[in-house]
């Protein structure tokens, strides 16, 4: 069965209107069919938008034609942006009366095109956005609706009384004790793919306004993660614009892109290593068998990097410069970075005993008398 992109089209415009039609009816197919919904003003569409059932919205900005300065669809753009989770395009011969804070919005889920685009341009982009799932998820009728109903009715209702008796701040912990039940039924095997994706790996830009464990940060141009334990930079106060953390200096290791010349410069692989050789190291690095590194992928402008554990610095915290934090490593993966790092440090040798002397003699042990 197909899935269904419903799509509402806010224009005045019939002519307009009918290439949009044309546009839906040409890119709909055995796999998705794209349904439009017409809106002839800004009245029309504010209504329309008390529900929840849109995935995407081509908005003209002038509404009337009595009154061609008064860009009414302003307030579309406004209400979806403040209620809901879908993407918006703006396509109007008048782009220039898009309210102005509106321009600094743009992204692949708000695009702005003349009225001479051709269709190809915005129904094409709109599809890509559809089929990832991202409407179905966090559109406001999906998945996590879904799981956030099951949270309310089968785990707050039935202990309530616990809540309703906490006398301060009960706000806050309700939320986290939501989010971490979510995040338990996002876990659920579903019988498909087990893998993550390189992007869940990364908060970018980060959440944390000034400083946090896992930051990816560059630091006299080179590229450092923070692996400071969360107390120590726990910020306790920001006074005049300036944090205030439990730790006077920032543990942090560098980061050692994953390309031939650091490698070589790291005494990773030599200079006449052939390709087995080449490829054993990588294995051994993202499968965890070296101890010494811990990998990171590739994202974005993150380089597919190693944390070099060998190689920690401390730096004042007055000396970072917080505006180069590039992003946060999710607590997920953090975890098992600060449990590598501290037993690489925390590893005990032993005193070598002749273990070929060993295996033979507990090899007797086992043969039959």
């Amino acid at each position: 069965m197909p899935d269904i992109f419903r799509l509402m089209i806010v224009e005045d415009n019939d002519d307009m209107f009918e290439t949009y039609q044309d546009a839906a009816d040409e890119y709909s197919d055995e796999t998705t069919i794209i349904e439009v919904v017409r809106k002839e003003n800004a009245d029309e569409a504010l209504e329309a938008l008390l529900s929840k059932d849109f995935d995407g919205a081509i908005v003209d900005l002038n509404l009337s034609r009595s009154e061609p300065d008064e860009a009414s669809g302003n307030k579309v753009i406004e209400e979806v942006f403040n209620k809901h989770r879908f993407p918006i395009f703006v396509v109007s011969g008048n782009l220039e009366n898009l309210y102005p804070h509106f321009r600094a919005k743009e992204s692949d889920f708000f695009k702005f095109f003349n009225r001479d685009t051709p269709n190809e341009e915005i129904f094409i982009p709109f599809l890509k956005v559809f089929k990832t799932g991202i409407t179905k998820i966090l559109g406001g009728r999906g998945v996590i609706e879904k799981r956030l109903g099951e949270i309310f009715w089968s785990h707050l209702a039935n202990n309530f009384n616990i809540w309703s008796d906490e006398e301060s701040n009960v706000e806050k912990i309700l939320l986290r004790y939501t989010v971490s039940h979510l995040g338990e039924y996002l876990d659920m095997p579903d019988g498909e793919s087990r893998f993550y994706h390189q992007a869940e790996f990364y908060i970018k830009p980060p959440i944390k306004e000034y400083i946090a464990s896992g930051d990816i940060i560059s630091i006299n141009g080179h590229k450092y993660i923070n692996l400071s334990p969360a107390c120590d930079v726990d910020v306790r106060d920001v006074i005049e614009g300036k944090p205030i953390i439990n730790a006077n200096r920032v543990v942090v290791a560098p980061l050692v892109k994953i390309d031939r010349a650091s490698f070589i410069s790291e005494g990773l692989i030599k200079e006449g290593d052939g390709k087995k050789a080449r490829n054993k190291v990588v294995e051994d690095i993202i499968k965890g068998k070296r101890d010494r590194f811990s990998f990171l992928p590739e994202y974005v402008d993150i380089e597919a990097s190693l944390i070099d554990f060998q190689n920690v610095h401390a730096f004042s915290f007055e000396d970072i410069d917080l505006s180069q934090r590039i992003a946060t490593v999710s607590g997920l993966f953090l975890k098992d970075i600060q449990s590598r790092f501290s037993a690489y440090y925390g590893r005990q040798g032993q005193p070598d005993l002749d273990k070929a002397s060993l295996i033979q003699n507990c090899q007797l042990l086992l043969a039959p008398e």
